[in-house]
């Protein structure tokens, strides 16, 4: 995955100025993924399972497209730890068969990697009226692997 940063353009030389006056400015934002295509968010839950510091690493969140017929889930860092990630794993799984367990013809897409430091995936999968579940993990470091999703794995958001 390649990972792009984007610098706006079109800034005139008296904003420019202008923000060099400023001493302090806002936050610096990180890239955090997208789904590509018209999405919008259905839920999004912590990644905090496993965690001895009771922390939140990050979220899982899903996203629906009622004109592609698509589900897509994305693993993002909570704040504090971008770049501090040593490993990022997303992944989403399609109930085909309606029976809400885990067997044959049951789809799973997933998305991870040591180097992702901001987000994992988007990973996309055709769930029209399918219930799915969908985790996400995040190890900060040495830390222990946390992880969040449907909860207790449970096939969710069947519209």
């Amino acid at each position: 995955m390649k990972i792009t940063r984007w610098v706006a353009g079109g800034m005139t030389l008296t904003a420019a100025a202008a923000l060099t006056l400023v001493s302090a400015g806002p936050a610096q934002a990180f890239p955090q993924g997208t789904c590509r295509g018209p999405f919008h968010k259905v839920a999004s839950y912590p990644i905090t399972e496993g965690a001895k510091d009771g922390k939140e690493y990050g979220t899982v969140t899903l996203y629906k497209s009622s004109i592609t017929h698509k589900k897509c889930a994305i693993t993002r860092v909570a704040g504090p730890y971008v770049g501090k990630t040593s490993y990022m794993y997303v992944e989403l799984f399609v109930d085909r068969n309606g029976n809400k367990k885990y067997d044959d013809p049951d789809i799973g897409v997933a998305n991870g990697s040591e180097k992702y430091k901001w987000f994992a995936g988007p990973v996309y999968a055709s769930a029209d009226h399918l219930c799915v579940r969908f985790t996400g993990a995040i190890r900060i470091g040495s830390k222990p692997l946390v992880h969040g999703g449907t909860p207790k794995g449970k096939w969710m958001h069947c519209d």
